[in-house]
């Protein structure tokens, strides 16, 4: 698992700091038997001015602002550790005797520069066991930082388990939210698919009702046809027997008259008498017959007025009717739209039709006066 970039910087920064100080410790002894030599043997070597405080190599700067809390712990334990060995270095350099330098001519070697730099006139196993504490407290807080270390990474694990939790979760919540919206998608199509069903079963009821609206017409119109052919026909068997008996009644008169004639060359003033009687009951006869020939030409003319009035009704609705048709076709108003301008060629209209159909026809009481005339 890799380490964070914090952990890394600062590990590095010890171990950096640590090989510094023990190559310090190691080579103190080396360069200060140098230096007696070069006094030894006289040479002039200016004075160095010493420096306030010691710096181990491999140190690195302080860093900026707004770290994490595991971040500053381990890197001010680090700086601590460090700092204290500096502050420590110091004070030797400040206790100690200034060593010469070496003349200008001769360059000086690393392990007299790090002798020159630490100022080690002292004693070195001192120096030694004061780097050795200071690695045991780097490595100690090295130890630390590998667990903080730890315990952050295991910390990373726990969140990763968490998120891959999380994310596992907002699958399933993505796929029944998928789920549901295809539902929502096959319910809205199903709703869709319904409405179009019930506006066709409206449209088809609709039709019914107009087809069914003009066969009942149809019907109406052929029970009243019926009913008009049974008063019809019932009107002329009426009027033929009032003819027949007005017939037998003229010929009763003739035969009255001519008893009369053959009466009064007979008999006498009886006969004459009885004549008279006879021509008396012939007249309420008459009068009778007249008074019932008149009942029956009122009741025909009552029946004939009943059947122009039938007649009329279904003319009327006769047009209805075809109106209604006209309507169902789609022909539409009066003029029938373009179509019906055309119908001139190809056959009557069917309003000439239906005026054709209802004419009146010669009604049985003027064709009965026609007769009696």
């Amino acid at each position: 698992t890799p380490q964070p970039f914090w952990l890394q910087r600062d590990s590095e920064k010890a171990a950096s700091l640590a090989p510094c100080t023990i190559l310090a410790a190691m080579t103190a002894e080396t360069e200060v038997e140098e230096g007696l030599q070069a006094e030894v043997e006289g040479e002039e070597e200016p004075e160095v001015k010493p420096r306030a405080k010691g710096k181990a190599k491999g140190k690195g700067k302080a860093k900026g602002k707004g770290k994490a809390k595991g971040k500053a712990k381990a890197k001010g334990k680090a700086k601590a550790a460090a700092e204290e060995a500096e502050a420590e270095e110091g004070e030797e350099e400040a206790d100690e005797p200034k060593p010469k330098a070496k003349a200008k001519g001769k360059a000086l070697s690393v392990k007299a520069q790090v002798a020159f730099d630490l100022n080690t006139a002292g004693d070195i196993d001192e120096v030694v066991e004061g780097a050795r504490a200071k690695v045991a407290e780097i490595d100690a807080s090295i130890s630390q930082v590998e667990s903080e270390r730890k315990e952050l990474e295991k910390e990373v694990e726990e969140a990763k388990k968490t998120l891959q939790q999380a994310s596992t979760r907002v699958e399933e919540v993505n796929n029944k939210e998928a789920v549901a919206l295809e539902k929502l998608k096959a319910a809205h199509a199903a709703k869709s698919a319904a409405a179009d069903q019930t506006e066709d079963a409206r449209k088809a009821k609709a039709e019914t009702a107009k087809t069914l609206a003009v066969l009942e017409l149809e019907v109406n119109g052929k029970q009243k046809v019926v009913e008009f052919e049974a008063e019809k026909k019932a009107a002329q068997e009426a009027q033929e027997a009032a003819k027949k008996a007005l017939e037998e009644a003229q010929l009763k008169q003739k035969e009255v008259e001519k008893a009369m004639k053959d009466a009064f060359k007979d008999a006498g003033e009886k006969a004459s008498l009885a004549i008279k009687d006879a021509a008396a009951e012939e007249e309420k006869e008459k009068e009778g017959v007249k008074e019932k020939i008149a009942s029956e030409k009122q009741a025909r003319k009552v029946a004939m007025a009943g059947i122009v009035e039938i007649e009329k009704a279904l003319a009327v609705r006769e047009k209805e009717r075809m109106q209604r048709l006209r309507e169902a076709a789609g022909l539409g108003g009066r003029g029938g739209g373009r179509g019906g301008r055309g119908r001139g060629r190809g056959g009557a209209s069917p309003k000439r039709l239906v005026d054709a159909s209802a004419e009146p026809q010669p009604t049985p009481s003027k064709a009965a006066r026609l007769d009696i005339d």
